[in-house]
């Protein structure tokens, strides 16, 4: 199998090491690293994201002493009080914790954002938010892309991403297969969720539009100032900032985008077009 450690610049800052604690002059100080991605209007997104955090533990006998994001993106807080363990297990189920590598068992089920997407031939990479003791990002392996999206045909990496819109961070939940400490590698698959989420959407037969990097306010002013929300069943929140809208029948998703890609400025839009997954699909089988 080929090499895939470090491709991307897995440089670190000690200052950013999570999921551990401090003794300092008599008290404990919580360190958390949130898995909830801060990529597109770092400054606003960061001051929401801060708000959001504070009220969600705003009744717990806690403080919290620093709140920054890291090179990655991801939040890092520390929590200093009595219930500083209660509100880092409460902040953990409402935005997720990242691990170590040493500390990821086989078989746990993890959420994480889609990096890297389409550089490699091999698979795709997740990232997790490991830093400790290595940087590592999780691999879906090509085989498991194939088995799990496409009824095991042989169709290229490229093709799956374009197929189902598998674009830098579009969060995912993957089940961990593998864990090497020493050779600092992960090998992942889909969740048993995550590929139920795809198969339904196909049942649908409904194209989606994901919105990758914007509040769900804001899409909702996108959609009714450029008379569209009739167009547009449901909102369904994939992510802090990731969303899906779906589109009602004869409505096509790239129809949605040039009009609301003005509206909402820094965003990644990509479809996802089941007809088009199951023609494809159709046609590489008499192939095969």
């Amino acid at each position: 199998m080929p090499s895939y450690t470090n491709f991307r610049d897995k440089s670190y800052n000690p200052h950013f090491l999570f999921s551990f604690i401090i003794i300092v002059e008599n008290f404990i100080l919580q360190q958390l690293r949130l898995l909830t991605k801060i990529y597109s209007r770092k400054k606003e997104a960061f001051f929401r994201l801060k708000q959001e955090i504070q009220q969600a533990i705003s009744d717990l006998d806690v403080t919290i002493t620093s709140i920054i994001y890291d090179d990655s993106g991801f939040i890092n807080l520390r929590l200093e009080g009595e219930e500083e363990v209660v509100a880092s297990n409460y902040l953990s189920t409402l935005f997720g914790k990242s691990y170590r590598l040493d500390e990821l068992d086989e078989g746990e089920i993890i959420k994480g954002y889609i990096c890297s997407s389409g550089k490699v031939g091999f698979g795709l990479f997740v990232d997790i938010g490991i830093k400790e003791p290595y940087a590592t990002d999780a691999l879906i392996p090509l085989f498991n892309l194939r088995d799990q999206l496409m009824e095991g045909l042989t169709v290229s990496t490229s093709k799956i991403i374009n197929l189902y819109g598998l674009v830098d961070n579009f969060p995912i939940e993957i089940t961990i297969e593998k864990v090497s400490i020493g050779l600092k590698q992960i090998e992942a698959k889909l969740s048993v969720d995550q590929v139920a989420l795809f198969n339904r959407w196909l049942d649908e037969n409904l194209e989606k539009l994901y919105i990758i990097g914007a509040f769900e306010e804001e899409i909702e002013e996108a959609l009714y100032k450029t008379r569209h929300r009739q167009d547009v069943i449901e909102i369904v929140q994939l992510g802090w900032m990731e969303y899906a809208l779906t589109c009602k029948f004869n409505t096509t998703a790239k129809g949605l985008i040039p009009e609301l890609g003005k509206r909402l400025e820094s965003v990644r839009l990509e479809i996802f077009q089941p007809a088009e997954i199951k023609r494809y699909m159709k046609e590489r089988l008499k192939k095969e």
